[in-house]
């Protein structure tokens, strides 16, 4: 029986969640990601959050944490979440390493919950589509079948999904070979189940949004480097840094903007064909 997060939601009509993707730290801090000092985007990221001084109710991070594989990087983010004084829960990208996040994490009490009763009316539920050693997700039927059953208990909230790879093709072709696989089995759950609002996720460093089976779509930007969207072969953007803020309302209804950093000096190699 899978744990879950319980928040309530006071004195508002709407919950108010904060979506980081992407972040890939170092534990260098003079490390660069295609051109990019990840380290310090990420932190000019959280200083204009703080900057906004909106009421989350929860934090969302969902994948790419450390480009280096090393534990100091999973601790820098976790230094920096911790600014919120707000729960964080979390699910792993294809760069992350699982049993690091769990062992690190637990120290600065990011939860690992995958179910979040958020208020009275809404329920999240966090998706793990890693595959280890491969870009690309894939959804194993112990991930369907938990939501699932966790639509059937849950059956009278409004839902939304996260996860770290894009179900929906990205229309960037070399982007689209590492999609979710059994992105038409998630969309059959979707289908077949009018109480899921939303579904977000991160992994392709850039914002698209769609309305998806009647529910919102959407993949939230990195704070680092950006990927130039229809871009058939790998090509990097000037777009700058971003999050997204998240408000789920009472009555199902979801509104959803994306914020760039203000003075963007964080510029790209664009040289550079991969990484």
């Amino acid at each position: 029986m899978e744990s879950f997060l319980t928040l309530p939601i006071i004195n508002r009509n709407y919950s108010n969640i904060l979506h980081i993707t992407d972040t890939h730290l170092f534990a260098n801090d003079q490390s660069k990601l295609l051109g990019i000092d990840s380290n310090a985007s990420f932190q000019t990221v959280i200083r204009e959050i703080e900057n906004r001084n909106s009421p989350f109710d929860l934090i969302v991070a969902t994948g790419d944490f450390v480009q280096d594989g090393s534990e100091q990087a999973y601790r820098l983010f976790a230094e920096q979440i911790q600014k919120f004084n707000l729960p964080c829960v979390w699910l792993a990208g294809n760069h992350d390493n699982y049993h690091d996040m769990q062992e690190i994490f637990a120290d600065y009490q990011l939860a690992e919950n995958k179910i979040v009763l958020l208020g009275n009316k809404w329920l999240l539920v966090l998706l793990n589509s890693q595959v280890v050693g491969q870009a690309y997700g894939f959804l194993p039927q112990s991930e369907l079948e938990f939501l699932q059953r966790t639509l059937t208990i849950h059956n009278d909230r409004y839902a939304f999904v996260f996860l770290h790879h894009h179900a929906i093709e990205s229309g960037c072709h070399w982007l689209d070979q590492h999609i979710l696989k059994n992105k038409h089995e998630l969309e059959e759950i979707i289908k077949h189940q009018p109480n899921i609002k939303g579904v977000a996720w991160g992994h392709i460093h850039q914002s698209l949004d769609y309305i998806w089976h009647g529910c919102k779509a959407f993949s939230t930007p990195s704070t680092c480097i950006q990927f130039m969207p229809k871009s058939y072969d790998f090509k990097l953007s000037y777009e700058a840094p971003g999050w997204r803020e998240i408000k789920l309302a009472i009555d199902g209804s979801i509104q959803s903007k994306v914020y760039r950093i203000a003075d963007n000096c964080f510029q790209p190699d664009m040289s550079q064909n991969g990484y």
